[in-house]
């Protein structure tokens, strides 16, 4: 059984990698169409969907390492630094100073500190952030934050995924061109007048899915949503703050 975050951010990124292959595949070749269910029925069956899950969270964690150093740091801690202007500066001093005071022997760093000493600042801003996760994790409270969150990790597991995808484009293209070859009858046109609806949908499919990988999946895309996410963790400082006050 797999939960809401893993379905949607987990499986459907890996799904949506093999759209143009399993179409192709089902649309170019009925015969073995037809025996794509029994078979996707004993795989999930056996812990196909649990395996593949697993996978692409590994692949999107790596990911997420190599993202963070490009970003300068996991966006949701360094929005927190004195040198970071991603937040208004009275915002985000209101969260510095709820979860200074929330956070039992948290201090954090001051401009001069942070300046002075940057990874030790972090060390503190890193503690803040493990705090506010683990206050937050009422998916009910918390609904839109966990939406943020799903977002964010689908589309950093579809980058994560892009070349494993764009791979699978490339099979999916070969058995399109493969069929056309198979169906020359010496003129280009006329080939192409021969060519059954099945073949013209998986061949807009593969070429739909290949430009919309090269074009849209990229690291400013993912980034967008990681910031999203990252505000929206720390906008949860003053519904914390709130309920500590009923």
């Amino acid at each position: 059984m797999l939960d809401q975050y893993d379905r949607n951010s987990r499986l459907k990124p890996a799904l949506l990698c093999g759209l143009p292959l399993v179409a192709s595949i089902v649309l170019l070749t009925p015969d073995l169409g037809a025996i794509w269910g029994p078979i996707g029925a004993v795989v999930i069956y056996c812990g196909g969907s649990i395996i593949l899950v697993q996978t692409v969270r590994d692949l999107g964690k790596k990911l997420e390492k190599r993202l963070y150093q490009t970003w300068g740091g996991k966006p949701s801690v360094a929005m927190l630094r004195h040198a970071d202007n991603r937040l208004p500066e009275a915002i985000k001093s209101r969260y510095r100073s709820f979860l200074s005071h929330a956070i039992p022997g948290l201090t954090l760093a001051s401009p001069q500190e942070e300046e002075a000493n940057p990874e030790q600042a972090d060390a503190g801003y890193n503690s803040a952030n493990h705090w506010l996760l683990e206050h937050t994790r009422d998916r009910a409270q918390f609904n839109l934050l966990f939406s943020e969150n799903m977002n964010y990790g689908f589309r950093r597991n579809l980058l994560a995924l892009k070349s494993i995808a764009l791979a699978i484009d490339a099979v999916a293209l070969m058995l399109v061109v493969g069929i056309a070859v198979a169906s020359w009858t010496g003129q280009f046109v006329s080939t192409l007048q021969t060519l059954p609806a099945e073949w013209w949908v998986s061949a807009v499919i593969s070429m739909i899915h290949t430009l919309y990988f090269i074009v849209f999946i990229h690291a400013d895309w993912v980034r967008m949503a990681a910031e999203t996410y990252a505000k929206q963790l720390l906008a949860t400082c003053d519904v914390l703050e709130s309920a500590n006050h009923t």
